[in-house]
């Protein structure tokens, strides 16, 4: 390869990436998209009952609560009724509890517990 024709194919290259760079704000909403959230400081011991009567004191409709956390294999456990059909017996634990609705979104809501260390 010549050194005449380097700085042609530097501006091929160019050329071709330049639309790219442009891509990830033109395609937000692609792979990567930011999921609505409520994070909800739970003070001590409260069931999954208690954090969704506080919610729908705070406006939130079609509150439901899981018992165990979304994995790959099972991402929305909100939609298995073995899971959701005793709130007032599973106690809220950190991070994942549930799903929830406001002004017609659908939230995902997290518990936050205090740390033992502190």
């Amino acid at each position: 390869m010549s050194f005449h024709r380097v700085p042609l194919l530097s501006a091929g290259l160019a050329a071709l990436c330049l639309p790219l760079l442009a891509a990830p704000a033109a395609r937000a909403d692609g792979l990567i998209s930011r999921v609505a959230t409520v994070h909800v400081s739970v003070p001590g011991v409260e069931s999954q009952a208690q954090l969704a009567d506080r919610l729908r004191a705070q406006g939130y409709t079609d509150v439901v609560m899981s018992s165990v956390y979304p994995t790959p294999v099972n991402p929305c456990p909100q939609s298995n009724p073995s899971w959701t059909s005793h709130p007032e017996l599973t106690p809220v634990h950190a991070g994942w509890n549930g799903v929830a609705s406001k002004d017609g979104q659908v939230v995902q809501v997290y518990a936050e517990l205090p740390s033992r260390w502190n």
